[in-house]
């Protein structure tokens, strides 16, 4: 069991309404990207007028045109300061809305060893 340490690199937490400046909207309203998941893969873009978020994943998310793949690197490009910076500690756990907070891993150079276990809320079927 991985224990955290002054090491353990912390999670910065940015306000989802923040990632897209106004200049850049309708490009992440049009721009297509592939979104790749464990299971299967389709096509979205980055905000949609229905969606109350923006779906932003480096990790999962490559342009599948020009424009988006120039989109992408703008919003990563951008300097933009956390709204909050969590610091782990023993026995600390973070619950994060993922429709409403971005989150990222601050500099792990330091933290070889890191354990992160991820929990789906999904909606019911029934």
């Amino acid at each position: 069991m991985h224990q955290s340490t002054t090491e353990t690199a912390c999670t910065e937490l940015l306000k989802a309404s923040t990632l897209i400046p106004k200049i850049l909207k309708d490009e992440a309203q049009s721009e297509p990207f592939l979104v790749r998941t464990g299971s299967k893969s389709f096509y979205a873009t980055i905000t949609a007028k229905r969606q109350s978020f923006p779906r932003f994943d480096p990790g999962c998310m490559e342009g599948a045109t020009t424009r988006a793949k120039a989109l992408m690197q703008k919003l990563l490009d951008q300097d933009l300061e956390p709204s909050h910076t969590h610091n782990w500690g023993p026995g600390s756990v973070l619950v994060i809305d993922n429709w409403k907070m971005l989150h990222r891993r601050a500099d792990a150079t330091k933290s070889a060893n890191r354990i992160l276990y991820r929990v789906s809320v999904m909606e019911g079927t029934a």
